[in-house]
């Protein structure tokens, strides 16, 4: 069968209002659906820990295991999506948010939005079930040099969860939905949640709505990835000082 008769019978089964941008859309769902489960099944940090191997990389008992998740986060967030523009919507990647132009002149209100974040994680940092869970890497609570470096990866795990969730399923459902793309966004954002304390949970919601409405006014992603980063860093930061390691 031709790529173009392929492709109009797939726009029949749609409905006789269906293009482009419908067929994208489903795939884009479909993917983000396939994404989460091989994430919990095979790429979540207790899948990752099963295999012996990776707990001796960087000589922390746990950093190969942080590496790999993050590793993974870049492959199914970024580099397939990118794949999938570039090869098959023929489009630049600037479609799907990966645009910098203006970033230095929005930066004060992704910093007001890490400003008015702020009091909140310093709150937050105190309860015992956010110490418990942050930094996700044991060794990173007890040893300064393996902290430094999960960070540095930690931080790029926030460009690939704002490359993924702002970006490629945002515009690319924004694309037939407008605005409302961004509440469709927000369920599979919050659902990998689940795991965490349920405040920050909770808060998945309206983070992903703001940053949402953000990326999709300034056309891109970058800004929240790098609040988001900030906050994350953050909250590490004062989780490992409230357990002492920098004492």
């Amino acid at each position: 069968m031709a790529p173009s008769t392929a492709h109009a019978r797939v726009l029949g089964w749609l409905g006789p209002d269906a293009d482009g941008a419908d067929v994208r859309v489903a795939f884009a769902l479909l993917y983000t659906a396939l994404v989460l489960l091989v994430h919990e099944y095979f790429f979540s940090f207790a899948a990752l820990a099963r295999h012996e191997w990776l707990r001796g990389i960087g000589g922390g008992q746990d950093l190969g295991v942080g590496l790999a998740w993050v590793a993974a986060r870049l492959v199914f967030w970024v580099a397939i999506p990118a794949i999938v523009v570039r090869a098959w919507h023929r489009e630049p990647l600037a479609s799907i948010g990966w645009e910098a132009r203006g970033l230095v002149r929005h930066l004060r209100v992704y910093l007001l939005l890490y400003a008015l974040v702020l009091p909140v994680i310093l709150l937050a940092a105190r309860r015992a079930d956010f110490t418990a869970t942050y930094p996700f890497l044991g060794s990173a609570r007890a040893d300064l040099s393996t902290f430094l470096l999960w960070e540095c990866a930690y931080a790029l795990s926030f460009l690939a969860l704002e490359a993924f969730f702002r970006g490629y399923l945002l515009f690319t459902c924004s694309a037939r939905l407008g605005w409302l793309a961004i509440f469709v966004m927000i369920v599979p954002y919050t659902m990998i949640h689940f795991h965490k304390p349920w405040p920050e949970a909770l808060g998945a919601v309206a983070a992903g709505v703001t940053l949402g409405a953000v990326a999709l006014a300034y056309r891109s992603f970058l800004g929240g990835a790098l609040v988001h980063a900030l906050v994350a860093v953050t909250m590490d930061t004062l989780a490992v000082r409230h357990a002492g390691l920098f004492q």
